[in-house]
């Protein structure tokens, strides 16, 4: 073999490597940002957004109709926003995801995983959920970006009392409105796996 052939393929080698690092940092930043409700860290951190292309999709079995999550800025961050924070109605989430398989095709990338979520709604307990997701990610010129992002269903049990440094959630925010493409769309507090 060549130097020149084995120097090409060495230099694809490399680039294939720092693209699945690359896109495993994608999401394990995303997981890193929705992560709050303790120390002063608000869950559902709007940085998270930064991670998703300008015409991404988010959908969520059991909330969204597949193929009809919120597409695109606007949409995606007006879901993003009824969510946020400690006043929002979800203050509590911690969450990581494990196994990550990457598969690159030139801009394109698949991503999948199993996650692992310990979250509360208000006004429930909370659980702890075991789910798959997938990411379809695109190479930008910031780097790669998730076009589209799927929790695919899993399982969830009750825990006991969360305790720790929480933030106090003791305040509600009852203007917020939660994004829906349909009127019958489930509601957050209803999440279905």
């Amino acid at each position: 073999m060549a130097d020149e052939d084995r120097l090409a393929k060495l230099e694809a080698r490399i680039r294939e490597l720092e693209d699945v690092r690359e896109i495993n940092e994608v999401f394990r930043y995303w997981h890193h940002a929705c992560t709050g409700g303790f120390d002063g860290y608000q869950a559902g951190g709007m940085e998270a957004l930064e991670m998703l292309a300008e015409d991404a999709t988010i959908e969520i079995k059991g909330l969204h109709r597949p193929g009809e999550g919120p597409r695109g800025r606007e949409e995606y961050t007006k879901y993003w926003e009824y969510f946020y924070g400690d006043n929002g109605p979800l203050p509590r989430v911690f969450q990581t995801s494990l196994d990550q398989r990457v598969e690159v095709n030139g801009d394109e990338a698949f991503q999948s995983s199993n996650q692992i979520i310990v979250f509360e709604f208000r006004g429930n307990k909370p659980v702890f959920g075991i789910s798959r997701r997938t990411n379809w990610l695109v190479r930008t010129p910031d780097g790669w970006r998730i076009k589209k992002t799927t929790d695919d269903g899993g399982y969830v049990f009750d825990v006991g009392e969360l305790r720790g440094r929480l933030n106090d959630i003791s305040s509600v925010d009852t203007d917020r409105v939660e994004w829906k493409r349909h009127t019958d769309d489930q509601t957050s507090t209803t999440l279905h796996y």
